[in-house]
């Protein structure tokens, strides 16, 4: 009896924890040159609504890639991502439920978001060079969307 409750204990575990919440996002960065602004539509292309950040900002988002132009090889470089020690702690995470079927719209301002996570003035720094970049931010706990509860992006692209 004691293995059978142990047995049936793994599966509804398996079960629970191999949820994955399922999505598309798609982004729009026209105008991104200029403004340093761009917008991310996900949308909730499963059966089960989960929840998604009600904003996107420093404190919930993550550069996860930066990688600028090299004209001389034709080719996107790496570049290194700044290590920073960001104060977040009065910031209260608010979320809401996305349903099945429906969208919710970001404007992300990265032109501010570069100056926190990277360094001032970096938008205008670099306003002429080619680069590209890749964000994350958590989605739902873990246990509702299991490894999908992370979103990174595609590469975005600048200029």
């Amino acid at each position: 009896m004691k293995n059978n409750f142990s047995f049936l204990f793994l599966i509804i575990n398996c079960f629970l924890f191999s949820q994955n919440c399922k999505y598309t996002v798609n982004v729009n960065n026209e105008g991104f040159n200029e403004t340093g602004k761009f917008n991310l539509k996900i949308t909730n292309i499963d059966q089960k609504s989960f929840k998604i950040p009600k904003i996107i900002n420093f404190c919930n988002i993550r550069l996860v890639a930066l990688e600028f132009y090299n004209e001389e090889s034709q080719a996107f470089e790496k570049a290194n991502l700044a290590n920073k020690d960001i104060d977040c702690f009065a910031f209260k995470d608010k979320s809401r439920n996305l349903r099945p079927n429906k969208n919710h719209f970001y404007e992300v301002n990265m032109k501010s978001e570069f100056e926190v996570l990277q360094s001032e003035k970096f938008f205008d720094s670099f306003k002429n060079r080619k680069y590209r970049f890749k964000i994350s931010f958590p989605l739902d706990y873990y246990t509702q969307c299991g490894e999908s509860n992370i979103l990174t992006t595609e590469w975005i692209y600048k200029n």
